[in-house]
């Protein structure tokens, strides 16, 4: 018979990512949370992070926990301070080291989400929830100059679900409760958003039914003149 405590002893391997030939996953192998890399081949597992600090549980954060950006010889990594959950970009090197705030530090009054990220690595979006009021604002971070625009504030969760090759079209999932969200447009240069789907809940009338889209995915198509 097994003795339970083989089990609940088992070291977590989550969050795979490929770059290049080297994989990079959180894991509790030194008994807490800490980002690991090691060869794509196999390899001993090497940490990234100093060991006084720890990560959340990928499974339990709102968006990524990291993301490898080989081209900037960096990775983005989102940590708290001592578990408060109140997530902040960091950078550390691909063969780590110390965190550095990203960004000038400019989201440091906010807690931070990490969400979609350009597979020309440029830019990153992300979702920032105010500590002192009920909003969230949602950003394109320039990942090579640091530069922050912000895209849309919103009292309920904004979050950057789809953009055009040159970014100048961010297709914003504004939710409400599960499955009840809108779908606006945001247009680089033009004010405010332009609705695509739904209703928002500011111009609903009482007692009026909308249906849940049950939207969870969108990506704009190859000529980006509709959505997916």
């Amino acid at each position: 018979m097994f003795r339970i405590e083989s089990l609940l002893s088992a070291r977590l391997f989550l969050a795979p990512q490929l770059a290049g030939q080297r994989i990079y996953f959180v894991s509790n192998l030194s008994g807490r949370m800490s980002l690991y890399a090691m060869d794509y081949g196999g390899s001993v597992p090497e940490p990234l992070l100093p060991p006084n600090l720890a990560m959340q549980n990928p499974d339990l954060v709102d968006g990524s926990s990291f993301h490898v950006f080989p081209s900037l010889g960096k990775i983005l990594v989102m940590l708290d301070n001592d578990g408060d959950e109140n997530y902040q970009p960091m950078w550390i090197p691909l063969e780590g080291g110390f965190p550095e705030p990203a960004f000038g530090g400019a989201l440091a009054a906010y807690r931070t989400h990490l969400g979609l990220v350009t597979p020309d690595e440029k830019n990153a979006y992300m979702v920032s929830e105010s500590r002192e009021g009920e909003t969230s604002l949602s950003f394109r971070a320039n990942l090579h100059t640091g530069e922050l625009v912000k895209l849309v504030e919103s009292q309920w969760s904004a979050v950057p679900a789809a953009a055009s090759c040159d970014h100048r079209r961010v297709v914003i999932d504004e939710s409400y409760t599960m499955g009840d969200s809108t779908l606006s447009l945001w247009e680089e240069g033009q004010r405010g958003l332009r609705l695509l789907h739904g209703v928002p809940l500011e111009q609903r009338q009482p007692g009026q039914v909308v249906p849940p889209s049950g939207i969870n995915s969108i990506e704009f198509t190859p000529d980006e003149r509709g959505l997916l």
